[in-house]
């Protein structure tokens, strides 16, 4: 019985794999043997063809995602049919994965449009307002639109001034530094003139905000970060080494703004240490005890010492400043500087021009680097009578040059279409 019952059993276990294999089998040939129906349908293939052909090249966003919905129907039912269809299922894949990818930039551009406007407008009038407010919801978006950034940048700084107590500085800061990191980083110009005698080569900006020079673009971007800085943010220490920076350029070299700059930096760090010595000498004339006195002379001597150094600082930086400056008030406020500068450092009324001129020959100092003291070049009295003469320039002041661009000439080009950007 045990072996009949073991004989039955393994017979009954045969018959079972063999029926698994037969449907295994059975679905197998009957995948391979059974072909795409959509393949025979001649007319429906014709007809939704032909609808893909009227609308694959759309426009609008709208048209574009109706056109990606058709292509993405008929490869769905009619991609496998490469016998029948080969040319057509040739001609829509393309197309199909092209709309995929123009969709979101269309999506983006849509919603992007109306600061687009807002901007354009706003650079044609000048009105920095529509500008920064437009473009930094642009550059929410696309965050490395350097010729956004440029833009924003120039309009800022232009608009940041005394007058309007610099109302732009911290825009024009930001962007400046964002484009010039962007333009050092090895950002290439992408966009070209399509007018003019420069039609054809490549720019940075938009509409008349745009420069073809990437080293004086940098250069005038970090321009406006110092010019900012000092006056705007009133950050002297942070603006100093850029405007040196900017000094040991070929173009800065020639710019009498950058010295200039560094000239009342001089003068406000100097201040402080004619008033200490001022306040010195009164108190010597106070003491009644010699060794106080001597004590007090003493400190007076250092300061002095100290304080003639930061007058032969101002006087190199006035004096560069005034002779690469052009004729005109800003070169004659420059002079009469010069003048009260030297009267004070030498008591002398003679003997400016010499002075100066061995000054700016020799090369300019780093005003990060601590200043020298330097010896009277005439005995000073410091214990008898009225103070010297130490105390910085208080009504004789530089005017303020304007923020302009270190590039003079500026180049008109068309405002972008909105599809170009």
């Amino acid at each position: 019985m045990k072996t009949i019952f073991k004989f039955l059993s393994t017979g009954v276990l045969s018959a079972a794999i063999f029926a698994v294999g037969a449907v295994a089998g059975f679905g197998q040939d009957t995948a391979a043997a059974t072909p795409n129906a959509n393949c025979a349908d001649i007319d429906g293939h014709n007809a939704l063809y032909t609808k893909f052909l009227g609308v694959y090249k759309a426009k609008t966003l709208t048209e574009m995602e109706s056109a990606l919905s058709t292509g993405k129907e008929y490869l769905e039912k009619y991609g496998t049919c490469t016998e029948a269809f080969k040319d057509q299922i040739e001609f829509v894949k393309p197309h199909t994965a092209r709309l995929e990818k123009d969709i979101p930039v269309e999506r983006e551009r849509a919603k992007l449009a109306p600061f687009f406007t807002q901007f354009d407008k706003g650079l044609a009038a000048g009105n920095a307002d529509d500008v920064l407010t437009a473009g930094k919801q642009i550059l929410n978006v696309r965050k490395d639109d350097v010729n956004i950034a440029f833009a924003m940048a120039l309009i800022a700084a232009e608009k940041s001034t005394p007058a309007n107590q610099f109302k732009y500085a911290d825009d024009a800061i930001t962007y400046s530094k964002l484009a010039s990191s962007k333009l050092k980083s090895g950002w290439q110009f992408d966009r070209k003139y399509t007018e003019g005698p420069k039609k054809g080569s490549s720019y940075v900006g938009i509409g008349t905000y745009n420069r073809d020079n990437k080293d004086l673009a940098i250069q005038e971007l970090n321009y406006a970060v110092a010019y900012q800085t000092f006056y705007g943010k009133k950050d002297q220490k942070n603006a100093v080494p850029i405007y040196y920076e900017l000094s040991q350029t070929a173009t800065g070299k020639d710019d009498p703004r950058i010295f200039g700059a560094i000239g009342d930096y001089y003068v406000a760090e100097g201040a402080p240490i004619g008033d200490e010595i001022a306040s010195l000498i009164k108190q010597i004339k106070e003491a009644t005890d010699d060794k106080v006195k001597a004590d007090l002379d003493a400190q007076v001597k250092t300061k002095i010492s100290l304080f003639n150094g930061y007058l032969d600082r101002a006087i190199d930086a006035y004096g560069r400043a005034h002779s690469v400056a052009k004729a005109g008030p800003y070169k004659d406020g420059l002079y009469k500087q010069l003048q009260v500068l030297y009267k004070r450092r030498t008591d002398k009324d003679s003997g400016l021009e010499g002075y100066v001129a061995s000054m700016i020959a020799k090369p300019f100092p780093n005003p990060t680097s601590p200043v020298t003291p330097a010896a009277e070049l005439e005995p000073a009295t410091t214990t008898t009578g009225s103070a010297p003469s130490t105390a910085a320039p208080a009504s004789t002041t530089v005017a303020k040059p304007v923020t302009k661009p270190m590039s003079t000439t500026t180049t008109k080009a068309p405002v972008a279409k909105k599809g170009t950007r």
